[in-house]
This record gives C-alpha cells, structure tokens and sequence, in this order.
C-alpha cells in the first residue's frame, strides 16, 4: 500500500447501510469497515434503513437505534422520509429530505466536518452533503453506482425533461467538485464524460467475499429451481419473469420459480401472478445475511432480468454474487451492452434479448436440459470472481487510489 498518510477520521455519507441487505447498502458497509480495519475510524451518516421495502425497517422507527455502533464503525441516522411513491419526484424529495436533516447537524455542530469524506450516489443530494461536509483543505471521494439521470430518463420515470436537465445539472456541479470519483464500469465512466465531468474518474469493480460466498451442491429433493433474488422495482422489469413463468407452465410445469425480494412492484407482481394462475412461482422474503450462501445455492438457475434503457447507468451487483456462488444465470439485455459483452468475456452465464419470453423460455430449456453446461458456465464464474472482483484485492486498490487522489492534490 501506499506510504501517503490518511487522514482521520472520515465521514461516510450514505443513504444506504446495514442492516439493508441489498443494493449499495452492503458494499458501503464493507467499504467503512475496511476503512476501520486500516486504522481510520468512521462515522457513517446515513438514513434509517428502509430499502427495498416501502417503510422504515421496524426496529428503527422510533428513533432509539440512530446512533450505533456496527462492526466498529459508528453509525448515525437521520429520520428518513421514504419514498412510498416510486417515481423520481418522490425519490428526490427522500433524498432533499436527507440533504435538509444534514445540513442541520452541519450546521449546529453536531457533525464534524471531515478531512476525508466518502460518499454514495445515488443520491447525487448526498454527495451535496458530502460537499458541505469536507474540512478545507480536505479530500471528497464519490462513488457511483447508479446515474440518477440516465436511469431517470432511460426508465421514464422523471418527472419530464426539465427534471432530468435539473438532475443533470446537480449530478454535473456536484461531481465536478470531487477529488476522485469511483464507478463500477468503463461504461459508466463513458457516461460522466459525457455529462462533462471533468474530475479524474477511476472504475473499481464491485467485489465479492468469495470465502463466504463459495459454491454448494444443489439441495436434494426437489424440482429444478430458478431464481430471482432482490429489489422488485422498474428497474429490475421483473414482468419478463412472470411471461416466462407463463410459458413454462405449459411446457415445463415441474420447473419452479422462486421471487426472493420486496420493493414497490411487490404487490402488482404476487396480483399478476394470482390472476394468471401463475402456480409455478412462489413469492419469499429475502434470505437473512447468515444465509445468503446457502440462499445462492437455492437457485440451480439465477434470473437476471433488466429494463434495457437503464442498462448502462447501473451495474447488477448480484451477478458477481450469483458467479461466486459457481451458479449459472439467465439475463436479458441488448446486444452490445455491458452486460452482454460481459457475457462474452466470462462465458458464465446466457444473454436472451429483452421483452422476449420465447428466448427467455428457450435458454431455460437449454440449462434445465444440460446439467454438463449448467456446471461449467457455473465453473467459469466462480474463475472469473476469483480473479477479478475478489473482496481483499478490490478494496485494496480503492485505499491505494485514495491515497494516490490525495499525494495528486498535495502536488498540485
């Protein structure tokens, strides 16, 4: 590692954490702890947990637990105004909200500001906060793993093109005010420039603790299983699965599927598959952290359906979690995405194009029937995860740019 001094503490701004078991919450979790495990203590200034669900997390709601301590690393929470409604308007006033309760206990100094301040977008508002937050003379680290903007326009869920300019606007003052800026892709990094970012951008994949997650036999006894495990959001167009599941109950009825999951497209998926007498698919909550390896192994094939239009602005983290756990998996995704060309590098897993359930149905057919195909796309993985997004080597490399960001700006 680099000899460069880091400065401490450090402030991790972050509407996502522990104990939210999906989406950025875990990778900020590793990342502060990490950040603990190299002798810089960290307060995490993040909302009261409610992700994917619609609400706060229930032992959360009364205020009691906003100040704890997790793994080492302090934690406190602000009270959370959850977006209920799904759609862009109210996800920025969730996030303006988090800004709003920020900024006060900036004001009244009740949060330090900090030589070294990390934060997450989304939202973009906190990386405005992290702004605010940064000591003179100090040192802002933004990681990316979702452009508001791209998704926004690309889902259509904006509240109309001047929202997206507005959002662009923000996501392009408040970027170009970092010192580094971390995303997940060379794709997403292509993005920024395009929005005119200027300040130096680094792409640091997302990483998997493959001693925890490793792959385990099949469990014994029951149907050949796909699976889906996450956020039940726009993003994710889960409706493909419910047209697969359509088709295979007529042509492969001993084939399950199982939905793991919450989020604002719950109910309007369990109505739709009730409705079309969908018997084949079963609805469970997510499994617990303590059994997330074994969850994996659940799935003899994993599901990875995606909206196309927001495919470049975002990196499906499970994925690399899927491989890992030495699991082929099903994506849909154009030709030529990220996704897709990923598909071609690790040859771990099948693309079928999006919105068409006969491909989708087809490449089920295709694994289900091949259990020799099943395992070697699962093998070529697990190889891939090993040598790429390993948990030690990826965390290492983002301390090593930290310090590097900060050894570039003393000799400026």
């Amino acid at each position: 590692m680099s000899s460069v001094p880091l400065p401490t503490p450090a402030l991790f701004v972050t509407q996502y954490y522990r104990p939210e078991l999906i989406g950025s919450a875990p990778f900020c979790g590793d990342m502060a702890e990490w950040l603990r495990l190299n002798d810089i203590a960290v307060e995490v200034l993040t909302s009261r947990p409610h992700y994917p669900a619609n609400e706060v997390f229930e032992e959360y709601r009364s205020g009691d637990k906003d100040r704890e301590v997790l793994n080492e690393v302090a934690v406190r929470r602000l009270p959370t105004r959850v977006p209920k409604g799904g759609g862009a308007l109210q996800r920025a006033a969730s996030a303006g909200y988090f800004l709003v309760q920020g900024l006060s206990l900036l004001a009244r100094g009740a949060v330090a500001r900090q030589a070294l301040v990390i934060s997450l977008s989304p939202s973009i508002f906190s990386v405005v906060l992290a702004i605010c937050a940064r000591a003179r003379g100090g040192r802002h680290i933004v990681l990316v793993h979702d452009i508001e903007s791209g998704l926004a326009g690309g889902l259509g869920i904006a509240g109309g093109n001047a929202f997206i300019k507005t959002l662009r606007l923000i996501e392009r003052t408040a970027l170009n005010r970092a010192d580094l800026i971390v995303v997940l892709s060379e794709e997403m990094k292509r993005q920024l420039e395009a929005l005119e970012v200027k300040r130096p951008i680094r792409t640091l994949p997302i990483w998997i603790d493959t001693k925890t997650i490793h792959p385990l036999p099949a469990p014994a006894n029951r149907p050949l299983t796909l699976l889906y495990s996450g956020n039940f959001g726009r993003k994710q167009s889960l409706h493909q699965v419910l047209g697969l599941a359509g088709i295979l109950k007529e042509t492969d009825p001993d084939i399950r599927i199982v939905l793991r999951g919450g989020g604002r497209e719950a109910d309007a998926l369990a109505e739709c598959a009730r409705e079309k007498n969908l018997d084949n698919v079963a609805f469970q909550p997510l499994a617990p952290p303590e059994r997330l390896n074994q969850a994996l192994s659940d799935g003899d094939i994993h599901l990875v359906p995606q909206n196309p239009d927001g495919a470049d602005f975002a990196v499906p983290s499970k994925i690399y979690a899927i491989m890992a756990a030495g699991r082929p998996f099903i994506a849909t995704a154009r030709q030529g995405s990220q996704i897709w060309r990923l598909q071609e590098t690790t040859d771990a897993f099948l693309c079928v194009p999006p919105d068409d359930p006969q491909a989708f149905a087809t490449a089920v057919r295709r694994l289900a029937a091949d259990p020799v195909l099943r395992n070697r796309l699962g093998q070529h993985g697990r190889a891939y995860v090993e040598t790429h997004h390993t948990k030690a080597n990826v965390l290492r490399e983002f301390m090593n740019a930290v310090t590097q960001c900060d050894s570039n700006r003393k000799e400026t």
